[in-house]
């Protein structure tokens, strides 16, 4: 996974994974339900989710601490791709209480 672009208030990232449909709606549905994230939008021709936010009520510090989620979930997408479907959807379930 890569972080395509980044600046205060938006991010996007790119990876194979996000071409899934089941694993982009889960991550924007976590997303718009936490107080700060203004906007998703999804690319599942080019594999990219764009997170626009509020820095103020979202810092930095609780986005990095996300980031080791997005690389396993990458992780196992890459290695079993459609087999981990269920387990993917499951880590980005525990990613939710990051954000609450």
């Amino acid at each position: 996974m890569i972080i395509s672009s980044f600046f205060e208030g938006r991010v996007r990232l790119k990876a194979p994974l996000f071409k899934n449909n089941d694993i982009c709606n889960e991550i924007s549905n976590i997303l718009l339900a936490t107080n700060g994230v203004e906007n998703v939008t999804i690319n599942n021709t080019t594999g990219s989710i764009l997170i626009e936010y509020n820095p103020v009520k979202i810092p930095l510090l609780k986005i990095k601490k996300a980031m080791p989620y997005f690389e396993k979930i990458k992780e196992m997408y890459d290695e079993y791709e459609d087999e981990a479907i269920a387990d993917i959807l499951l880590i980005i379930k525990e990613m939710e209480k990051l954000f609450k």
